[in-house]
């Protein structure tokens, strides 16, 4: 299972939420499966005798992935949304695959690998473990939970061509799950459907897209695409090709593909909350001894550029002890919703914020050592 890790989005990360999906064992864990009744009654769990298409797609799969099938398949009846699902009941001794009828009659045997693969991914990456977007009250971290899933996706896709082993059986899946048309229908001209993309890409920013938990399907296409063209996926699989690009660089154009069609919105989020923490984190660290000389200002300014010093030093002027600590605590409570790389680097700013400030370092590191606290980070030694 190691190249499933390596292939991984590199945006695909749950350690910048503290998730260590590791930690998730089945070890000494006592099972309850009575979930399992509910689906014994209102689906058909896949046996080859019963399904025989969809039992040969799935053996290819784990064949081709190289993995256990640990999983309990079920088709349910759905005539309007081509789907499946993958989900594991926190006390399920095996996680469940729910594909449903209308998949099954669309997609042919090796369109349906893709598929099977990629929900197989959803629960090898761990992504259940993700956080809960209606738990998160702040438009923040909604955005950045957000970001997190459509990385999810481009992850599980890059499972779901391997699973598959035909990057246009893939392309076919996804172009018929976005139409919901067979190949009755449509004509895979995969060049064209990218200059749709290009089309949106112009248009900018989309709302839509921003708040999604999925990226456009255009994107998903072109990823998948690049991934297949990966250095690293053809010297794993001995293709006897050199491929283009290597996954850093194709992660930093998908990246860079999916900012042009969600906007910047999260990024300038991100960087207003990280900027506000880092001023009055500093400042208070250079008052720690309730002085503040022409020197520290300077020193002050050279940490977080002229403007904000400025407007930082006026408003010191008309401000008293209580207001500044008020600052520090909306400010610190914001960036402990952040990144887990965000905070770390607002960390080492403070930290230099530390060695810079005059007065009593004993004061000092005390004040640092609990900012760091509030992000949930230690002081380094």
């Amino acid at each position: 299972m190691n190249y499933l890790k390596q292939f991984k989005y590199s945006k695909d990360d749950p350690a910048e939420f503290d998730i260590n999906p590791n930690l998730n064992k089945n070890d000494n864990k006592i099972f309850d499966d009575s979930h399992l009744s509910n689906l014994l009654s209102r689906s058909i769990r896949v046996e080859k005798e019963i399904f025989p298409t969809v039992g040969n797609a799935i053996e290819k799969v784990f064949k081709r992935l190289d993995l256990e099938n640990e999983f309990n398949f079920f088709v349910t009846a759905d005539n309007f949304q081509a789907n499946a699902a993958c989900s594991l009941m926190p006390s399920a001794s095996k996680p469940d695959i729910i594909i449903t009828s209308k998949l099954i009659e669309l997609l042919s045997e090796e369109e349906l690998q893709f598929i099977i693969g990629h929900e197989v991914a959803h629960y090898y990456y761990q992504h259940s473990l993700y956080p809960n977007l209606e738990t998160a009250s702040e438009t923040h971290l909604k955005l950045n939970i957000l970001n997190l899933n459509r990385s999810a996706e481009i992850s599980a896709d890059r499972v779901g061509f391997i699973a598959s082993g035909s990057l246009e059986k893939s392309l076919r899946a996804s172009l018929k799950l976005a139409s919901g048309l067979s190949e009755k229908h449509l004509k895979f001209s995969f060049s064209t459907y990218l200059d749709q993309l290009r089309e949106i890409e112009s248009i900018g920013k989309s709302q839509s897209e921003l708040w999604s938990t999925h990226p456009s399907f255009l994107i998903r296409i072109q990823a998948l695409i690049w991934f297949s063209m990966s250095k690293e996926y053809h010297e794993y699989f001995d293709t006897k090709k050199k491929g283009i690009y290597d996954l850093k660089t194709i992660d930093s154009k998908i990246e860079k593909t999916i900012k042009k069609v969600v906007g910047d919105e999260l990024e300038n989020s991100n960087k207003a909350i990280y900027d506000r923490a880092r001023l009055w984190g500093s400042l208070k660290l250079f008052l720690v001894d309730n002085k503040f000389s022409k020197e520290e200002q300077a020193k002050f300014t050279e940490l977080v550029g002229k403007e904000k010093a400025r407007k930082a030093i006026g408003w010191l002027k008309l401000s008293n002890p209580n207001m500044l600590d008020k600052k520090v605590e909306e400010g610190f409570s914001e960036a402990s919703k952040l990144l887990k790389s965000d905070r770390q680097n607002l960390g080492k700013e403070l930290e230099k914020a530390a060695k810079t400030a005059g007065g009593k370092k004993i004061k000092i590191l005390d004040a640092l050592s609990k900012l760091l606290n509030c992000i949930g980070l230690k002081k380094s030694h």
